[in-house]
């Protein structure tokens, strides 16, 4: 996990310790964990530049300094020379820092904290290291989510990483692949990770992982009764405070835990994207009609072939995002540059598509004219398909369009 000095307050043993200068170095990254003992005592050559390292939390007691608080300075200003990240101190031998120590630190943006409570060295870099730790397997976990839905990992992998998420699950399991648009970074859904683990009687028989931008939610049940998923999944939301009007999320079969793992998890990551795609709150992989049939064979040569040579002709398109009305304003019959036209005319195919053929609303998401809309449909079907009738273009365009933006997915 990549740690900041500012998310060390969100470290239990640390949520008492007490910023008491350089705030403006609150965004520095902190790799590990050392103690400052002798280092800096004076008369006493050491080679400090080998004994501390750069990005690190520096633990005192100030003991070195406890006949000549002028040394704290000279100590602080060494260790911000060596690229040290932040300076922690237990309030045992001085209570308060002498102030040109504050001055140096707010100047020069190095942030110290003061603690005095029951905490020891020791167990707070365990904890910084655990965290530090779970950052890793989190990133490994990832990986091993990505090999999955890339259809790479084999079955006995699959068992692995299944295991390696949670190996108390019970025997029927079911995936939720959740975008949750109230947690602005990625390490807002790494904190997510850790209150999850935290919860013991859930996390027993459920698991959360994180995915880039999204999480997956695991749940297993003795049962196969999905009145006893939705349960477990409406019990998770509550103890992790998920606002569910800020999420899309897609939901996986239930399957026995003996089959195939990877399917549950490329059903609910195919799921929430078509959720995101349509803007829905969710959708169930059973229920996503036509996609079931484009998604297994997304990787496939002839569908991605398809997918570049049918909108061809509008040159180098530039991937759909925000389409509900993103970057489309009305154009009217106005001339426009080649290129710009043609992106405006996929992005019209796009809500055109997603809207269900419904002119009003695309109209209203493009904020434009439906005449508008009517006018870029008939050039995109002169330049796309002029053979065909209104209904086979229909067709294809909807065809062409669900791979186009799924492949934004990949």
């Amino acid at each position: 996990m990549k740690l900041t000095v500012r998310d060390l307050f969100d470290i239990p043993i640390m949520k008492n310790f007490r910023l008491i200068a350089g705030e403006k170095g609150l965004n520095r990254p902190v790799m590990l964990t050392e103690t400052l003992d002798f280092e800096f005592t004076k008369g006493i050559s050491m080679p400090r530049s080998t004994l501390f390292t750069g990005k690190s939390l520096i633990l005192t007691s100030l003991l070195f300094a406890k006949d000549d608080p002028r040394q704290i300075l000279e100590a602080v200003k060494g260790l911000f020379a060596l690229d040290v990240s932040c300076m922690a101190y237990k309030k045992v031998i001085y209570h308060s820092l002498p102030q040109e120590v504050i001055d140096f630190a707010d100047e020069k943006g190095f942030p110290i904290l003061e603690f005095g409570g029951d905490e020891f060295f020791e167990d707070i870099i365990f904890s910084v290291n655990r965290e530090l730790r779970d950052g890793e397997d989190i990133a490994s976990l990832e990986r091993d989510l990505a090999r999955i839905l890339d259809q790479e990992a084999s079955p006995r992998e699959e068992l692995k990483i299944r295991k390696k998420i949670n190996p108390g699950f019970k025997r029927f399991i079911r995936a939720v692949s959740v975008k949750d648009l109230s947690l602005k970074s990625e390490e807002a859904i790494v904190k997510m990770v850790g209150r999850m683990a935290s919860l013991e009687r859930i996390s027993k028989k459920a698991a959360l992982c994180k995915f880039r931008d999204t999480y997956f939610i695991f749940l297993s049940q003795d049962t196969d009764e999905i009145f006893r998923f939705r349960a477990l999944l409406a019990d998770i939301f509550a103890a992790l405070s998920i606002d569910e009007s800020k999420i899309h999320c897609g939901v996986s079969a239930v399957l026995p835990i003996s089959e195939d793992f990877g399917k549950v998890v490329r059903e609910a990551f195919w799921a929430c994207n078509v959720a995101v795609m349509e803007n829905d709150p969710a959708r169930y992989y059973d229920d996503i009609g036509i996609y079931r049939l484009i998604i297994p064979e997304i990787h496939s040569k002839n569908i991605l072939n398809y997918m570049r040579e049918y909108p061809s002709p509008l040159g180098d398109v530039a991937p759909v995002q925000g389409i509900s009305g993103s970057a489309a304003q009305e154009e009217g019959l106005r001339p426009v540059p080649v290129q710009r036209e043609r992106n405006v005319l996929l992005e019209t195919a796009c809500v055109y598509i997603l809207s269900k053929g419904d002119l009003d609303e695309t109209a209203a998401k493009l904020f434009c004219h439906k005449n508008t809309v009517r006018y870029r449909l008939s050039k995109l079907h002169e330049i796309l398909d002029p053979y065909s009738n209104d209904k086979e273009f229909h067709e294809n365009l909807s065809i062409a369009v669900r791979i186009y933006m799924l492949s934004q997915f990949l």
